[in-house]
């Protein structure tokens, strides 16, 4: 992988994964429910089965770190599929269980080194968590590369990149309030009445992230293409970006484009 410096606007980013997701919402929307809801509706049951009981938390925290690598595994392959019009199925969320112990691995030492940064600081902390953002991604896209190789390229990746990412993860934060708030009040209601249904409740209050987190990783999967060079931006201001010979227009391409011909 060379390096490559993304130095595309957030909005542009935004712009080529709505194109991406264009046509395939509804299967990117069932394919994100079914990747939440493996995650966080066993975890849910645990903790009513054992309500009460010191085991509770241990046993739906114990699921929840073991499946957790597996699965973002197999939703990055979805995503990359998705974004580059390759055959992708809901199916694919499942691919990570395949080499589950080398996501294990990989997050168990993402972790690992980004606690230990954070010992230092809460700084330090954050800027390893960009650091090694993009090693799953990378383990999606080259199954063959070790655990090391992974945390290694993704922190190559990421020279010049953090900010940029930050500033992409950052945008979103409007859409991610607003879908909080309902997660947030039916959560709310549910712990109230039954502390036990905890887990449901955030699992019935993430219905509005059904739509949103395919948003946010597909521009993720968009970012990722631009740092490793596979997606290149035009050299020319309102030039079209090409990936794979397709062609990808930004909103502000498209507006300026439409201003010319509106002149003409």
């Amino acid at each position: 992988m060379n390096q490559n410096i993304v130095t595309e606007t957030s909005k542009n980013i935004r712009a080529l994964a709505r194109v991406s997701l264009q046509g395939k919402w509804k299967m990117a929307v069932i394919a994100t429910a079914v990747y939440m809801v493996a995650l966080m509706l066993p975890a849910a049951i645990l903790d009513v089965i054992f309500s009460g009981k010191a085991s509770a938390s241990l046993l739906s925290s114990l699921y929840t770190i073991l499946v957790t690598a597996p699965f973002t595994i197999g939703y990055s392959i979805f995503c990359l599929n998705l974004f580059r019009r390759n055959e992708c199925e809901v199916a694919q969320v499942f691919y990570g269980f395949e080499k589950f112990f080398k996501a294990f691995g990989l997050y168990f030492m993402m972790c690992l080194f980004i606690f230990l940064w954070t010992l230092l600081l809460v700084v330090p902390g954050i800027i390893a968590a960009y650091r090694y953002s993009q090693a799953f991604l990378i383990m999606a896209d080259h199954p063959e590369y070790g655990i090391m190789q992974c945390l290694s390229e993704s922190k190559r990746m990421m020279i010049g990149n953090k900010m940029k990412f930050f500033c992409l993860e950052l945008s979103f934060i409007g859409w991610a309030l607003l879908a909080s708030i309902p997660m947030m009040a039916i959560s709310g209601v549910i712990t109230f009445t039954n502390p036990a249904l905890a887990g449901f409740g955030s699992l019935v209050g993430s219905i509005a992230y059904f739509w949103l987190t395919p948003y946010i990783c597909v521009a993720g999967v968009a970012f990722y293409e631009l740092a490793n060079g596979n997606l290149m931006p035009g050299v020319i201001e309102c030039e079209p970006m090409s990936f794979e010979g397709e062609t990808f227009r930004s909103d502000v391409e498209v507006h300026n484009n439409e201003d010319e011909n509106k002149e003409n």
